[in-house]
Protein backbone atom coordinates (compact mmCIF):
# COMPACT_ATOMS: atom_id res chain seq x y z
CA UNK A 1 0.00 0.00 0.00
CA UNK A 2 2.80 2.44 0.91
CA UNK A 3 3.06 5.73 3.22
CA UNK A 4 1.64 9.09 1.80
CA UNK A 5 2.04 12.31 3.02
CA UNK A 6 -1.06 14.92 3.79
CA UNK A 7 -0.02 18.36 2.78
CA UNK A 8 -2.54 21.34 4.33
CA UNK A 9 -3.95 24.40 4.55
CA UNK A 10 -5.16 26.02 7.68
CA UNK A 11 -3.07 24.24 10.70
CA UNK A 12 -5.08 24.85 14.21
CA UNK A 13 -2.16 24.28 17.01
CA UNK A 14 -3.82 24.24 19.79
CA UNK A 15 -6.68 21.52 18.36
CA UNK A 16 -4.31 19.73 15.95
CA UNK A 17 -6.85 19.96 13.49
CA UNK A 18 -6.02 20.72 9.74
CA UNK A 19 -9.14 22.19 8.25
CA UNK A 20 -8.48 21.28 4.30
CA UNK A 21 -6.36 18.61 2.75
CA UNK A 22 -4.96 20.02 -0.61
CA UNK A 23 -3.17 16.78 -1.41
CA UNK A 24 -1.94 13.21 -0.79
CA UNK A 25 1.65 12.81 -2.01
CA UNK A 26 2.29 8.72 -2.70
CA UNK A 27 5.51 7.00 -3.15
CA UNK A 28 7.51 6.21 -0.24
CA UNK A 29 6.62 2.02 0.76
CA UNK A 30 7.30 2.59 4.27
CA UNK A 31 7.64 4.74 7.51
CA UNK A 32 8.32 8.70 6.13
CA UNK A 33 10.26 9.95 9.26
CA UNK A 34 12.38 12.76 7.81
CA UNK A 35 11.23 15.97 5.49
CA UNK A 36 11.81 19.64 5.10
CA UNK A 37 10.36 22.08 3.22
CA UNK A 38 11.33 25.29 1.30
CA UNK A 39 9.32 27.45 -0.83
CA UNK A 40 7.13 25.25 -3.36
CA UNK A 41 9.57 21.81 -2.49
CA UNK A 42 8.96 19.63 -0.14
CA UNK A 43 12.06 16.88 0.66
CA UNK A 44 11.08 13.60 2.50
CA UNK A 45 13.24 10.81 3.63
CA UNK A 46 11.99 7.20 4.59
CA UNK A 47 12.70 3.69 5.60
CA UNK A 48 12.70 2.51 2.33
CA UNK A 49 15.96 4.54 1.99
CA UNK A 50 14.10 6.62 -0.64
CA UNK A 51 14.60 10.49 -0.73
CA UNK A 52 11.81 12.06 -2.84
CA UNK A 53 11.45 15.42 -4.21
CA UNK A 54 8.12 16.80 -4.80
CA UNK A 55 6.14 19.91 -6.13
CA UNK A 56 4.07 21.93 -3.63
CA UNK A 57 3.08 23.86 -6.52
CA UNK A 58 1.64 20.94 -8.60
CA UNK A 59 1.46 18.27 -5.95
CA UNK A 60 3.85 15.99 -7.98
CA UNK A 61 6.74 14.10 -7.39
CA UNK A 62 9.91 15.71 -9.18
CA UNK A 63 12.68 13.28 -8.15
CA UNK A 64 13.02 9.63 -6.63
CA UNK A 65 16.47 8.68 -4.86
CA UNK A 66 18.34 5.52 -4.19
CA UNK A 67 19.65 7.19 -1.53
CA UNK A 68 20.45 4.23 1.21
CA UNK A 69 20.60 0.99 1.49
CA UNK A 70 18.39 1.54 4.71
CA UNK A 71 16.30 3.73 6.54
CA UNK A 72 17.03 7.27 5.80
CA UNK A 73 18.09 9.05 8.88
CA UNK A 74 18.55 12.88 8.35
CA UNK A 75 18.57 15.23 5.36
CA UNK A 76 18.75 18.96 4.75
CA UNK A 77 18.29 20.77 1.96
CA UNK A 78 18.97 23.93 0.11
CA UNK A 79 18.34 25.81 -3.09
CA UNK A 80 21.42 23.58 -4.75
CA UNK A 81 22.00 20.58 -2.76
CA UNK A 82 20.11 17.83 -0.63
CA UNK A 83 22.24 15.99 2.01
CA UNK A 84 21.45 12.63 3.32
CA UNK A 85 22.36 10.79 5.57
CA UNK A 86 21.13 6.80 6.23
CA UNK A 87 21.31 4.16 8.79
CA UNK A 88 23.52 2.47 5.86
CA UNK A 89 26.46 4.61 7.28
CA UNK A 90 26.71 6.68 4.25
CA UNK A 91 26.17 10.83 3.49
CA UNK A 92 25.38 11.16 0.33
CA UNK A 93 24.94 15.07 -1.61
CA UNK A 94 22.55 15.33 -4.07
CA UNK A 95 22.05 17.88 -7.04
CA UNK A 96 18.31 18.98 -6.07
CA UNK A 97 17.21 20.14 -9.55
CA UNK A 98 18.23 17.17 -11.43
CA UNK A 99 18.42 14.53 -8.77
CA UNK A 100 22.12 13.28 -9.34
CA UNK A 101 23.99 12.22 -6.75
CA UNK A 102 27.15 14.76 -6.52
CA UNK A 103 29.51 12.90 -4.31
CA UNK A 104 29.33 10.99 -0.45
CA UNK A 105 30.71 13.50 1.76
CA UNK A 106 32.63 10.55 4.28
CA UNK A 107 33.70 7.41 4.47
CA UNK A 108 30.64 4.92 5.59
CA UNK A 109 30.22 4.97 8.98
CA UNK A 110 28.42 2.81 11.30
CA UNK A 111 25.30 4.47 11.34
CA UNK A 112 24.85 8.34 10.28
CA UNK A 113 22.30 10.14 12.97
CA UNK A 114 22.27 13.13 11.85
CA UNK A 115 23.55 15.58 9.20
CA UNK A 116 23.43 19.62 9.14
CA UNK A 117 25.02 21.85 7.04
CA UNK A 118 25.18 25.76 6.37
CA UNK A 119 26.79 26.94 3.37
CA UNK A 120 30.33 24.81 2.86
CA UNK A 121 30.77 23.18 6.22
CA UNK A 122 28.68 19.95 7.46
CA UNK A 123 28.27 18.35 11.01
CA UNK A 124 27.69 14.97 10.55
CA UNK A 125 26.88 12.74 13.80
CA UNK A 126 27.54 8.97 13.04
CA UNK A 127 28.59 5.90 14.95
CA UNK A 128 32.56 4.77 14.30
CA UNK A 129 34.03 2.18 16.33
CA UNK A 130 31.15 1.88 18.74
CA UNK A 131 30.79 5.62 19.71
CA UNK A 132 29.20 8.29 19.11
CA UNK A 133 30.89 11.23 17.04
CA UNK A 134 31.03 14.34 15.25
CA UNK A 135 32.64 15.39 12.20
CA UNK A 136 33.07 18.39 10.57
CA UNK A 137 33.39 18.73 6.86
CA UNK A 138 33.82 21.27 4.17
CA UNK A 139 32.00 20.45 1.68
CA UNK A 140 32.91 22.75 -1.11
CA UNK A 141 33.22 21.93 -4.57
CA UNK A 142 37.49 21.30 -4.89
CA UNK A 143 39.06 22.72 -7.17
CA UNK A 144 41.81 21.55 -9.64
CA UNK A 145 44.59 22.71 -8.30
CA UNK A 146 43.96 22.42 -4.62
CA UNK A 147 45.68 18.92 -3.34
CA UNK A 148 45.73 20.29 0.40
CA UNK A 149 42.39 19.16 1.04
CA UNK A 150 41.76 16.26 3.38
CA UNK A 151 39.82 13.69 2.39
CA UNK A 152 38.92 13.14 6.25
CA UNK A 153 39.07 15.36 8.73
CA UNK A 154 41.12 12.89 10.68
CA UNK A 155 43.52 12.49 7.51
CA UNK A 156 45.48 15.97 8.41
CA UNK A 157 48.50 15.26 10.51
CA UNK A 158 48.21 18.59 12.14
CA UNK A 159 45.07 18.04 13.67
CA UNK A 160 45.47 14.24 14.62
CA UNK A 161 45.36 12.82 17.73
CA UNK A 162 47.40 10.05 17.00
CA UNK A 163 46.94 8.50 20.16
CA UNK A 164 43.15 8.26 20.23
CA UNK A 165 42.80 7.89 16.22
CA UNK A 166 40.63 10.53 15.91
CA UNK A 167 40.30 14.84 14.93
CA UNK A 168 42.19 16.54 18.12
CA UNK A 169 39.09 18.92 17.30
CA UNK A 170 37.28 16.37 18.67
CA UNK A 171 39.02 16.49 21.96
CA UNK A 172 39.65 19.75 24.93
CA UNK A 173 42.70 21.56 25.25
CA UNK A 174 44.05 19.89 28.64
CA UNK A 175 44.00 22.92 30.50
CA UNK A 176 39.99 22.95 30.18
CA UNK A 177 38.39 21.50 33.96
CA UNK A 178 36.39 19.19 31.60
CA UNK A 179 39.20 17.14 30.14
CA UNK A 180 40.05 15.64 33.88
CA UNK A 181 38.95 12.55 33.21
CA UNK A 182 40.03 9.32 34.77
CA UNK A 183 40.22 7.37 31.76
CA UNK A 184 42.73 10.52 30.21
CA UNK A 185 40.77 11.00 27.04
CA UNK A 186 39.28 14.28 27.29
CA UNK A 187 36.29 12.66 26.16
CA UNK A 188 33.12 14.76 27.12
CA UNK A 189 29.41 14.14 27.88
CA UNK A 190 26.45 15.93 27.91
CA UNK A 191 26.35 15.72 31.85
CA UNK A 192 29.99 16.95 32.00
CA UNK A 193 28.81 19.61 29.76
CA UNK A 194 25.98 20.61 32.27
CA UNK A 195 28.35 20.22 35.54
CA UNK A 196 30.63 23.17 34.38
Amino acid sequence: MGEFICVTQHFQPLTLACRKCLAVLQGHTSLVGQLQMREDILVTGGSDGSVRVWSLANYQAIHRLAAHDNSVTSLQFDNTRIVSGGSDGRVKVWDVKNGTLVRELSSPAEAVWRVVFEEEKAVIMASRGGRTIMEVWDFSPPTEDDSSRASTPASMPDHLDVEHGRPRSAILPATSPLAAHEDGTGDVTMADAADA
